[in-house]
């Protein structure tokens, strides 16, 4: 079982494992670009579906 302590004793051990922390890289040219378009295209999604939904009411 995996919640069994590793002493040999049959404690349950309730915490979690942390995970390890990193220290993020800055975003380069190619990140930002990619941000944008993810953007454009939502708002566009979200354009075209507040107008679909007003067509048809």
């Amino acid at each position: 079982m995996p919640y069994i302590n590793n002493d040999g004793d049959t404690r349950m051990n309730n915490f979690p494992t942390e995970p390890k922390m990193y220290v993020d890289e800055a975003t380069d040219a190619d990140g930002k670009q990619n941000y944008l378009i993810v953007g454009i295209v939502g708002v566009v999604l979200v354009a075209a579906l507040t107008f679909v939904a007003m067509a048809v009411s």
